[in-house]
């Protein structure tokens, strides 16, 4: 059982003992899901809050929401496929 002191106490993105190429890349997929929130919240969604004009059927304000969705997905993806 291991002792509370080699437990951590918040998210662990990467340890010292991790190669610089692998820290770059949580890094930069970190970044992507913090612009994706940031572009989720205000200031940023109500300037594409608006029902007009439809993209594929769908009112800005949703096809915004579904762009950092996919952006997220692919982003996730391939953070998985480059470290495995």
């Amino acid at each position: 059982m291991p002792s509370p002191s080699d437990v951590p106490s918040g998210p662990v993105f990467f340890t010292d003992s991790s190669p610089p190429s692998r820290r770059w890349r949580r890094s930069l997929f970190i970044a992507i899901v913090l612009v994706a929130a940031l572009a989720l919240i205000a200031p940023v969604y109500p300037l594409f809050g608006s029902i007009r004009p439809l993209i594929f059927g769908l009112p800005l304000s949703f096809a915004w929401v579904v762009l950092w969705l996919a952006v997220v997905f692919a982003a996730l993806v391939w953070l998985y496929r480059s470290e495995h």
